[in-house]
């Protein structure tokens, strides 16, 4: 597929502030295949690292005190795939990301003269999954349910109705795209999933 990716350099970065979140930045890393078009590079997390091990997801990580979160993409990226950062071109934002207590920013760019390479420290393994993918199949939608709990000290007496005020339950959707063996779900399927509608004007 054509990708224009002077759509993706026009756009301007989302900031989403609040010092309370933890911030990551993470990098829709393209990679140009000989006949053309582009591939996803994803990675498996190790099983070695306490968060999210076993999970997919796009390379990236936090962003550091006084850093900018393209700066953070770009040094995860090249930390991780273990390449050089001139072999990274930025190309521009995504959509920002909050999820719980967890903002994420993502960056798009395009990965030269790519080898292969990546950190069996944070990295299980890699594979590439075609942006047409991402463009011709929605993502499956599961509804988490969540109902309120309160501590043993919640001053019900305070509230008209108290334990019977009428609370709310809420719910939250979560994305999975199924590519060969590999579950690509949760942030890191609603980032391909926003991407691949700013690519296609949805």
């Amino acid at each position: 597929m054509e990708l224009d990716l002077d759509k993706i350099k026009s756009r301007q970065p989302g900031v989403i502030g609040d010092d309370k979140r933890f911030r990551s930045a993470v990098c829709i890393a393209l990679i140009q295949r000989d006949g053309g078009g582009y591939d996803v590079l994803f990675e498996v997390r190790s099983s070695d690292i306490p968060a999210q091990p076993g999970d997919v997801c796009l390379p990236g990580g936090a962003i550091e005190p006084g850093e900018s979160p393209q700066e953070a993409a770009l040094r995860e990226t090249a930390e991780e795939l273990l390449i050089d950062p001139e072999q990274i071109e930025m190309i521009g934002p995504s959509d920002v990301f909050r999820a719980g207590s967890v903002v994420s920013y993502p960056f798009v760019a395009v990965i030269r003269e790519y080898e292969g390479t990546f950190s069996n420290r944070e990295v299980a393994e890699i594979f590439r999954v075609p942006l047409e993918f991402f463009v011709e199949n929605q993502p499956e939608a599961f509804s988490i349910p969540y109902e309120p709990r309160f501590g043993d000290d919640f001053p019900f007496d305070r509230i008209q109705g108290g334990r019977e005020y009428g609370w709310r339950k809420s719910e939250q959707i979560t994305l999975f795209y199924q590519f060969e063996k590999y579950t690509i779900w949760g942030l890191t399927a609603e980032v391909m999933h926003s991407f691949a509608g700013i690519i296609t004007d949805e």
